[in-house]
């Protein structure tokens, strides 16, 4: 994991201070080696992190044996020895890097759907004097860019970009205005608070040529059809893989661990592979504390854990802001910043995570709200017009019931996720209108069922900072690579053909999410740590300053 960027000018002095400017300022992301290379008019710059192949040949930017492309890559390709072992090329160093642009000089723009990993990069190519740059599915690394009038631009980081001096500060009001609607807390893909500088949005990929974007397009949409086949073992066949092919590193590996499932799990399987993590947790309450405690026992961890400091808390929002750029209102993203700077202290780089389980497998107390409203839009939706009409009274007495109504009538129409946002949405903080972003996401989801189609239009727009932000910006601040096997796309793709019901059911009586997630890993976790009650990340952590 590192920072990658880029100038393309022809002011050949404005190109070189530009990208030292830019690679100043993220050293934090890449503090093992920072260099540049300039082709014809571009510049190519990054910063490393030496996660595989330490060695200076694996430094970037990299050309490729030919001499014909020039890479710079922020990230890990996972199954980087799968696609080596299928190439016809010389290969010069161990690096998933070399992979990446070997991959791409045999499958050209179809490379990306054979990429398992968490990435940004670009790639260009000298002959054509054109540069490709793409980001991974779910959007783990971050990726703005500028097409501005004095050339093109990009970086991993929006305040590094725009901290050049080349853009104006005009705000952009769309995309601050997405910041102050319900439950968004942040300025979402493509704007950025700039508008002048933009977001590649996940899963997209980009052509540039002469410093203009000649191409922009979405190489991934996941499928929501249920598969009623798929059992329990596939979901831990599945998740066991994508933790496997995550331990390939150069350097020791840590994990989180809270006491929740999803890091036990996490922890559990790499303990099941042979390896023996160091675990860190940050102490929020004792019941939290005590089960972590428990965990790291149960599978003979060191567990290291650390306490709350509220006198920090200022001073490390204060430092998120002014990395990331822009203002967002996610409390725990200070405490996350609280657990990785103890972490760096230790000498490690790479910490393994249960981030994205709640997400896919719904874990959110919300979710069984959703869950039933879901159940009595698909009743209604089986009536006849005529026997659904004499509902209309009963179900328009109140706004969330008369939506449940309109969502009926909508019958098998997919984009009921729209609806529903539309509706969540205009109890904002302002009024803005906010149908451009749903409607670009909305039309990229084929789900039928009401809870699928919401809960990921959610997760893609107003809850994207609990995927994107959330992995980056607290972790890189202090130089630490985070991996996320519940992000690895095989597990998505799943986990999103896994009927609602499978995910949100009752177990002794009680309703439990997670279920089909929490019986997948029942001989490897205690059953009390499974079944308990969750325990969101920080939010048991209480600052008059910032929750008053």
């Amino acid at each position: 994991m590192c920072g990658i960027a880029g100038v393309w000018s022809a002011n050949e002095s404005q190109r070189l201070t530009t990208i030292q400017g830019i690679l100043k300022s993220q050293h934090h992301r890449g503090p093992d080696n920072c260099s540049f290379s300039e082709f014809n008019n571009i510049a190519l710059g990054h910063n490393r992190l030496a996660i595989i192949d330490l060695s200076e040949g694996a430094n970037q930017p990299m050309l490729s044996s030919c001499g014909r492309y020039g890479i710079v890559f922020n990230g890990e390709i996972y199954n980087f020895k799968e696609l080596r072992a299928s190439l016809d090329y010389q290969f010069s160093t161990s690096s998933d890097t070399e992979v990446l642009l070997a991959a791409f000089i045999k499958y050209g723009y179809d490379l990306l759907p054979k990429l398992n990993g968490m990435f940004a990069f670009a790639i260009y190519d000298l002959q054509q004097d054109s540069l490709f740059l793409a980001r991974d599915r779910i959007g783990k690394k971050p990726l703005v860019y500028s097409e501005h009038k004095s050339g093109f631009y990009f970086a991993s980081e929006l305040a590094a970009l725009y901290n050049t001096g080349v853009f104006s500060d005009e705000i952009d009001e769309i995309g601050v205005g997405y910041s102050f609607l319900r439950n968004f807390r942040h300025v979402p893909e493509p704007y950025t608070k700039y508008k002048e500088i933009r977001r590649l949005e996940p899963s997209h990929a980009m052509i540039v040529k002469n410093g203009k974007i000649q191409r922009k397009w979405c190489y991934w949409t996941p499928e929501f059809d249920v598969d009623s086949s798929i059992q329990v073992h596939d979901v831990r066949d599945v998740i066991d893989d994508a933790v496997s092919i995550r331990e390939r590193a150069d350097v020791e590996i840590a994990t989180l661990l809270s006491g929740g499932v999803d890091s036990s799990i996490i922890t559990g399987l790499m303990v099941e592979h042979g390896l023996n993590p160091r675990t860190f947790c940050l102490k929020a309450d004792q019941e939290e504390f005590e089960r972590a405690e428990f965990v790291a026992s149960h599978f003979g961890v060191s567990l290291e854990v650390f306490e709350y400091d509220k006198d920090l808390q200022e001073e490390l929002y204060t430092k998120l802001t002014r990395i990331y750029g822009e203002e967002v209102r996610l409390l725990p993203l200070t405490h996350a910043a609280r657990l990785y700077r103890e972490i760096s202290k230790h000498g490690i780089k790479v910490v393994m995570t249960g981030l994205g389980a709640d997400e896919i497998f719904y874990g959110y107390d919300g979710a069984n709200r959703q869950m039933l409203f879901s159940d009595i839009v698909k009743f209604m939706e089986v009536l006849p017009n005529k026997l659904l009409s004499t509902f209309e009274k009963i179900f328009t007495r109140s706004p969330e019931l008369k939506l449940l109504f309109e969502l009926a009538q909508q019958k098998n129409n997919r984009r009921k996720g729209y609806l529903y946002k539309k509706e969540a949405l205009d109890k904002g903080l302002i009024d803005f209108d906010y149908s451009t972003l749903l409607n670009f996401w909305a039309d990229k989801i084929n789900a039928t069922s009401y809870i699928d189609s919401a809960n990921w239009l959610g997760l893609i727009t107003e809850n994207a900072h609990s995927i994107t932000i959330s992995s980056d910006l607290p972790a890189m601040m202090y130089s630490i690579e985070t991996r996320a096997p519940f992000l690895d796309y095989r597990v998505i793709e799943l986990a999103l053909r896994i009927d609602a019901h499978r995910k949100i059911s009752k177990k002794s009586g009680r309703a439990n999410n997670k279920l089909i997630l929490k019986q997948a890993f029942e001989d490897l976790v205690p059953e009390h740590i499974l079944y308990a009650s969750k325990k969101g990340f920080g939010y048991g952590i209480k600052n008059e300053k910032f929750n008053g």
